[in-house]
């Protein structure tokens, strides 16, 4: 598009054409009257038609002069049509821009949008593979918890006729040496040595609780024999006066591991007004004589339970601990309820810490 220009400066630049026509102040005025109505313009103020001289809007040959107002109306109409030209092209290349925008984004959405239902679907999968999971887990856990209640309660039943006795009144006693073994074709001499004290002395083969000589190791000939059974109702009945204790009433008993010279005596009997509930209930007669011990025999999750709340007790939190048929209970005070503690999850719901 090319800037408007007079027919007489043509071939003139725009700066040198608004150069030419800077005028007076005068001929600017009497220009300006190029721009009123015709029937104004052509009069003057009187009314009259105006002189010729001063109809400065008509040149010669009839055509609008070159005023400075008609000059300005063409660059603006010039500038008006350059500038919505340019709004066209602009709108035009944002419009494509946008357009391709739009597309680009849309088939990139529509892969995410197909990544992302693949990935859903690959999660409600493992998601159902995770709900089959848990379920069988849960089912597990009640099972192997199941198994678990029924192994310590086989446990806990077996125990119940055992005690354990333990303390200085149970130390080893001077064993005897058993005869030497014979060749072949030799008779064993019958008894002792002449020394032997009727306590130390090994019961006869015919005799209730009768225990073979057992041989060395290491080939050695010589056997070292020691009455538990014989040890454990004399400890009793010398420290219980009317209990009476024999030995039909114990089925087996042997010596444990560990300090505190403790044995394990199974009896045959366990129910009410047994041998062994007759020791339970007496027990505390004991506690004058301070060498021997009596308690039961626990399960490993019991033992636990009872030795935390043991430290309770020595830290002052705990009145008494005590057991019952294997069970474990405790006193906060006093006169106060009994409670059962069955396993370590309710010793920890009770804020006790677990002495392992």
């Amino acid at each position: 598009m090319s800037p408007p220009s007079d027919e007489g400066d043509r071939d003139l630049e725009p700066r040198e054409v608004g150069r030419r026509q800077r005028q007076s102040v005068s001929e600017l005025a009497s220009r300006f009257a190029d721009t009123e109505p015709q029937g104004k313009r052509d009069r003057s103020e009187s009314g009259d038609p105006a002189p010729a001289g001063k109809r400065g809007a008509i040149d010669r040959d009839g055509d609008l002069g070159s005023s400075p107002v008609h000059f300005n109306r063409r660059w603006k109409e010039y500038l008006d049509n350059a500038l919505d030209e340019l709004q066209q092209r602009i709108v035009s290349s944002i419009s494509r821009d946008i357009h391709e925008f739009n597309e680009s984004i849309h088939s990139k959405l529509s892969a995410m949008d197909e990544r992302i239902r693949d990935l859903e679907r690959h999660v409600e999968e493992r998601d159902d593979e995770i709900v089959s999971l848990t379920a069988e887990l849960r089912q597990t856990k009640e099972e192997v918890k199941k198994l678990s209640e029924r192994a310590e309660s086989a446990e806990m039943n077996s125990r119940i006729p055992c005690l354990i006795l333990s303390g200085r009144a149970l130390a080893p006693r001077q064993a005897r040496l058993g005869a030497p073994l014979q060749s072949a074709g030799e008779s064993a001499p019958q008894g002792g040595s002449a020394g032997a004290g009727p306590s130390d002395r090994p019961p006869t083969a015919s005799g209730p609780g009768a225990a073979a000589p057992e041989r060395a190791r290491g080939g050695r000939d010589t056997a070292e024999v020691e009455d538990i059974c014989g040890l454990v109702i004399r400890a009793v009945k010398d420290r219980l006066p009317g209990l009476d204790i024999r030995e039909e009433d114990i089925d087996r008993a042997h010596r444990l591991p560990g300090p505190n010279h403790r044995v394990i005596v199974r009896f045959v009997q366990s129910g009410q007004n047994s041998v062994r509930d007759q020791l339970m209930t007496r027990r505390l007669e004991l506690r004058h004589h301070n060498d021997l011990f009596i308690n039961e025999s626990l399960t490993a999750q019991k033992n636990t339970i009872y030795r935390s709340l043991l430290d309770a007790k020595r830290a002052k939190k705990l009145y008494t601990v005590f057991t019952r048929w294997g069970h474990v209970y405790f006193k906060a005070e006093k006169f106060g309820t009994s409670t059962r503690v069955e396993d370590t999850g309710k010793l920890r719901e009770l804020g006790f810490a677990i002495k392992e």
